[in-house]
């Protein structure tokens, strides 16, 4: 091809105007119909009108426009009207180049259409290659924010920078992923205009740029200069509620992985790995919570939803290690009757078989382990406290050079918490039983301190393990599809409140040690039913109703359910009008526990009312799937709200399940199980020093 083009790929308000004219003064040809210079961009956007024009409107075929960070499908690529299009978009380029032979295409929503443009430029024999620009994400969502300032601009402006944020990062992980096989290279807006000679050095390796003369040069220096970089501040912890948003650090970083991808060698390889994880995540959520995210308007100065998308992105591992090439995990169960057992074993082997792991579970005690662990690649056991058993899988793992991996769910390894009387149930136990409770946490933490490596349910409990061992993961309990299913067909039963016109709130207590969170919303509660005939309690499972004085006066209005198991408490919920999560707040072993009694509310479209312990404040959007109670005067605000507007609670419990799928689905845990157990592998290849 004698014929190149110069792409310039980057997100809007990224610098991409200002590169692109230096890159014409360096000798490419600029567009012969350029859009025309506006306050927005009073040194000129140096782009085609035509061409900009045609790709919104291509844009608006694929149902979606410049502002949306959905995912634009393979299938809208390979649709055979992208014939007419290119044909449309080929004349479009000879009509603004000409018969140049070094062009300069720039437009931001090529990073977005990248695949047709490249078709396009195939057909004319054209050669390209990629200039990524790339800016700090925090100043692209700040530019875009700052054209609410300017009423001509405030239709295009990004008012919420949670959205901004990932309509950046959309660009990017587009730009990056669809550039992979072309000669290509990085510039950062910021090293660009504070040395923009040592910034353009990458441009002129691509391609064989004119000897950069004194006039060019003079022409450069005349309109670059740092006050361009507008939208600077401090940095994201001392910038306000901007700033302090989940996930900037970590797009930061995607930046970074960018830069690398672009390079070769091993740290190519893992940008790249890391970065299509994302982008795979980045979609998933994307496409689950486009119902609640119906393109709010351009002064919406709050994305709930893209704050919760940012979050989930920012809590994938830094890092993603190949896929091992052997990947057979086997579970052992210390305890597999347990409602953990399902949550920390079934459902891990069920998502690692998806991921296309051999995965497969025993009893601790079963007569076929030691056979089971002579198979394996890794051990996983779970909730098992050091004795003969475990100590014998042990001596197998270390003889075969296979990790142990020790699974935890809850706070029952810490002998200090148990002796304060912070886990209830234990207090109410003769001194003899609480002393085996003590004998058996300092099992648990024994088992967890001979492991290579330990993973846990939530942060909080991450915390606690990484005292006892150094190397922890966090996977949390998530939903299987079984539990979906019996979801879906309770959602479909009508709810008792609908017949007798009785609401219900209800409480699901799953062991006996939710006495005491029950307890402390017991005064609430009584208050609620005095003042509410219409109101009854419905409280499902394990449940002492002596231990709560406060409420036998209202004894007939109380109905107590059996326990049932995980999959059946889907209809049992179901019947909830609202949804109780009650934990005591400021007591570590509550702190670490998983928020999974209101992902099941949110599973058949129940919202729930939480305490303000960590895992739950993470798990509910607070005022958009639930709310998240502070106090006494909280929980009797925020249960009466619910019972008095009907059409809240079902927008509430709508967006809960939503929610729920797109964090705690099937899908997410399969994505984060493959992750974490491939790191884990990784992680024991590296210490061991090979090459496994």
């Amino acid at each position: 091809m004698d014929r190149r083009a110069i792409l310039v790929l980057g997100m809007h308000r990224s610098g991409t105007s200002a590169l692109t004219r230096i890159i014409g003064h360096l000798g490419a040809s600029l567009p012969l119909d350029p859009m025309p210079e506006t306050a927005d961009n009073p040194c000129g956007y140096w782009e085609s009108r035509s061409i900009a024009r045609f790709n919104n409107r291509l844009l608006e075929s694929a149902g979606t426009r410049w502002n949306d960070d959905a995912p634009l499908p393979d299938a809208w690529f390979a649709d055979p009207a992208r014939a007419a299009d290119e044909n449309e978009a080929a004349t479009l380029l000879a009509t603004a180049f000409g018969d140049a032979k070094l062009l300069v295409l720039k437009d931001p929503r090529v990073c977005r259409l990248l695949p047709l443009w490249r078709n396009v430029l195939a057909r004319g024999g054209i050669e390209p290659c990629a200039v990524v620009a790339l800016r700090d994400p925090l100043e692209v969502a700040r530019s875009l924010q700052a054209r609410l300032g300017d009423a001509a601009f405030r239709p295009a402006a990004v008012a919420a920078p949670e959205r901004g944020l990932l309509l950046w990062l959309r660009y990017v992980l587009d730009a990056e992923a669809r550039s992979r096989d072309m000669p290509r290279t990085v510039i950062d807006y910021s090293a660009l205009v504070a040395d923009w000679r040592t910034a353009v050095r990458g441009v002129v390796d691509l391609v064989p740029l004119p000897t950069i003369t004194v006039e060019a040069a003079t022409a450069i220096d005349g309109f670059l200069s740092p006050g361009l970089r507008r939208q600077r501040g401090p940095a994201p912890d001392e910038s306000g509620a901007t700033g302090g948003m989940a996930g900037v650090e970590a797009l930061r970083s995607v930046g970074e992985a960018v830069a690398q991808a672009v390079g070769s060698g091993i740290e190519q390889s893992a940008a790249q790995r890391r970065l299509d994880a994302l982008a795979r995540s980045f979609d998933r959520l994307s496409t689950t919570y486009a119902p609640l995210r119906q393109g709010p308007a351009a002064t919406t100065l709050r994305d709930p939803w893209a704050g919760v998308i940012l979050a989930e992105l920012a809590s994938l591992p830094p890092t993603v290690a190949p896929q091992p090439p052997r990947r057979r995990v086997l579970f052992l169960s210390g305890a597999p009757q347990s409602a953990g057992h399902v949550y920390r074993v079934e459902h891990a082997v069920a998502a690692l078989a998806a991921e296309g792991w051999q995965a497969s579970w025993l009893p601790i005690d079963d007569a076929g382990v030691p056979a089971a662990v002579g198979g394996a690649d890794l051990v996983t056991a779970f909730r098992a406290p050091w004795g003969k058993s475990l100590a014998a899988v042990r001596e197998r793992c270390t003889t075969r050079g296979i990790p142990l991996v020790h699974d935890i769910d809850d706070l029952v390894f810490d002998p200090a918490v148990i002796a304060s009387g912070q886990i209830a149930f234990i207090d109410r136990l003769p001194e003899e039983r609480r002393q085996s409770w003590l004998t058996a946490s300092a099992l648990h933490r024994r088992a967890i301190a001979e492991s290579d490596a330990c993973v846990v349910t939530t942060a909080s409990l991450a915390t606690a393990a990484a005292v006892v061992v150094p190397r922890v993961y966090v996977l949390r309990n998530g939903l299987s599809a079984a539990m979906l299913a019996a979801a879906f067909e309770a959602r479909g039963n009508p709810k008792p409140s609908a017949g007798d016109g009785r609401l219900r709130v209800g409480f699901a207590s799953g062991t006996p040690t939710h006495h005491r969170d029950f307890a402390t919303i017991a005064p609430a509660l009584a208050d609620l039913l005095a003042q509410r005939p219409d109101v009854d309690l419905v409280i499902v499972g394990h449940y002492d109703m002596a231990a709560v004085p406060e409420l036998a006066p209202h004894g007939a209005r109380i109905e107590l359910r059996p326990a049932v198991s995980l999959v059946e408490l889907h209809a049992e919920v179901a019947r909830f009008d609202i949804n109780l999560a009650p934990l005591e707040t400021d007591n570590p072993f509550c702190e670490a526990k998983s928020p999974i009694r209101c992902t099941t509310a949110a599973l058949v479209g129940v919202p729930s009312v939480v305490a303000a312990t960590a895992p739950l404040v993470a798990a509910v959007v607070d005022g958009e799937t639930g709310w998240v109670a502070r106090s006494t005067e909280d929980w009797t605000t925020m249960i009466t709200r619910l019972l008095d507007e009907p059409a809240r609670r079902t927008a509430l419990g709508e967006a809960a399940r939503v929610d729920a799928i797109a964090r705690f689905g099937p899908a997410a845990i399969r994505q984060l199980a493959g992750l974490v157990y491939a790191t884990i592998l990784a992680d024991h290849g590296a210490v061991r020093g090979d090459d496994r």
